[in-house]
């Protein structure tokens, strides 16, 4: 019983020093980002840097925002993030429900073909999108990559939300056509409020799609004024040269928006992504 009992201690203990070695892992990239945002130029470029600095500066942030364009990048951003999310989400959740619910001609058609443009690699398609921008006249333009980034946030919605919609019973629908509703209030009234946790998540990961994209940006924004914050960050390198201080302020700074985001959709998550990997 004592073997027993040591063999069950000694695992339990390994699980916990294996769960803290992961999770300093992890956090480790995060505190570094932090620490070397803080750090002084001086201290920053020794040969041999330590985990803690010797003393702590704000120049970093001041010379981001005052010195640097971060500014407009970040709300460029923001712009191009939300707005891609809304007009995804709304194409997503009308197209989610006409292959779950709808009978028609090549549905089986559309919905593989959905799958594969979600597997599809972005760099496959970014010399004719840039040809496609290009004809439009929006190259350079950050209302092009609203256009561009919905080939990419669409497939990964509809490939999410095609699952959610098919867990939710039909008899509620069936329910709500007796009373009288259309397959539009059907869907408003009776599968939105159901399907909002999974909803929540696919917007949630649809922005940060859209948040983190660099190939596009990179290719279709030449302007600084209409750069996005992947791009703007990978500005502060100039030939050789790693301005640090600027890179790691400005990453910590375009981490908090999906940060808070997922602060604020968390509550959602194990609901929505439980939801999706039930079908009836």
């Amino acid at each position: 019983m004592k073997s027993l009992k040591h063999i069950h201690t000694a695992k339990r203990i390994f699980i916990y020093v294996a769960a803290v070695l992961g999770i300093l892992w992890s956090c480790f990239p995060i505190y570094w980002m932090i620490k070397s945002s803080l750090t002084p130029n001086d201290e920053m470029y020794e040969l041999h840097p330590s985990l803690v600095p010797s003393r702590l500066t704000l120049d970093h942030y001041k010379q981001l925002f005052t010195q640097s364009e971060f500014m407009t990048f970040f709300l460029n951003s923001v712009y191009v993030a939300v707005i891609t999310t809304l007009i995804a989400i709304v194409l997503a959740i009308l197209a989610s429900y006409a292959m779950t619910r709808l009978r028609f001609k090549g549905r089986n058609f559309i919905r593989k073909a959905i799958f594969y443009a979600y597997l599809l690699p972005t760099a496959v398609l970014f010399i004719p999108m840039y040809q496609l921008v290009s004809k439009l006249g929006l190259i350079n333009n950050k209302n092009a990559l609203i256009i561009v980034y919905q080939t990419i946030v669409i497939p990964y919605a509809c490939y999410m939300l095609i699952s959610y919609f098919a867990a939710i019973p039909k008899s509620l629908e069936e329910a709500a056509f007796v009373d009288g509703c259309t397959h539009l209030k059907a869907l408003v009234k009776v599968i939105l409020p159901i399907a909002a946790p999974g909803i929540a998540v696919v917007a949630t990961f649809s922005f940060t799609m859209s948040w983190n994209e660099y190939l596009y940006a990179m290719v279709l924004m030449t302007s600084p004024s209409q750069q996005t914050v992947p791009v703007g960050i990978s500005s502060f390198r100039y030939s050789d040269n790693m301005i640090w201080g600027l890179i790691m302020s400005s990453s910590f700074i375009a981490s908090l928006p999906a940060v808070i985001l997922y602060m604020f959709a968390q509550r959602f998550m194990v609901t929505g992504l439980a939801a999706g990997g039930v079908k009836q």
